[in-house]
């Protein structure tokens, strides 16, 4: 099997995440239902599975996710956390607009009356 040229170590992304969390191999292993020395096996490894990282995100109360989206390079794209209120805010933006444009079609309207009304 051909490994990557582009891996992430997940391994050493959660080893050092154990130190910086301060978090117990034991304890994490016990929250993921994985026995003794698992946490030693991922460690070790250059990847682990996505179900397992998962239940280690839960464990740890952590996004080790995030983690390795930040190992990728900088110019690749990434996700917008904030779309959906962007969309809702350009949404308000253009009933703003459209409530202001028929305003301005009344407001024309009755501009109109009154220069009648004067000439």
């Amino acid at each position: 099997m051909k490994k990557s040229d582009h891996n992430i170590n997940t391994g050493e992304i959660i080893e050092n995440l154990t130190y910086k969390l301060k978090m117990s191999n034991v304890n994490i292993e016990r929250a993921i239902g994985r026995s003794g020395s698992a946490m030693n096996r991922f460690i070790r490894k250059p990847s682990i599975q996505t179900s397992i990282l998962i239940d280690m995100c839960y464990a740890m109360k952590y996004n080790i996710f995030q983690e390795i989206a930040n190992a990728l390079p900088s110019d690749f794209a990434k996700t917008d956390n904030n779309a959906a209120a962007k969309l809702a805010e350009k949404q308000d933006y253009e009933n703003r607009i459209g409530h202001l444009e028929e305003e301005n079609k009344i407001l024309k309207a009755q501009l109109e009356i009154v220069m009648k009304l004067k000439g």
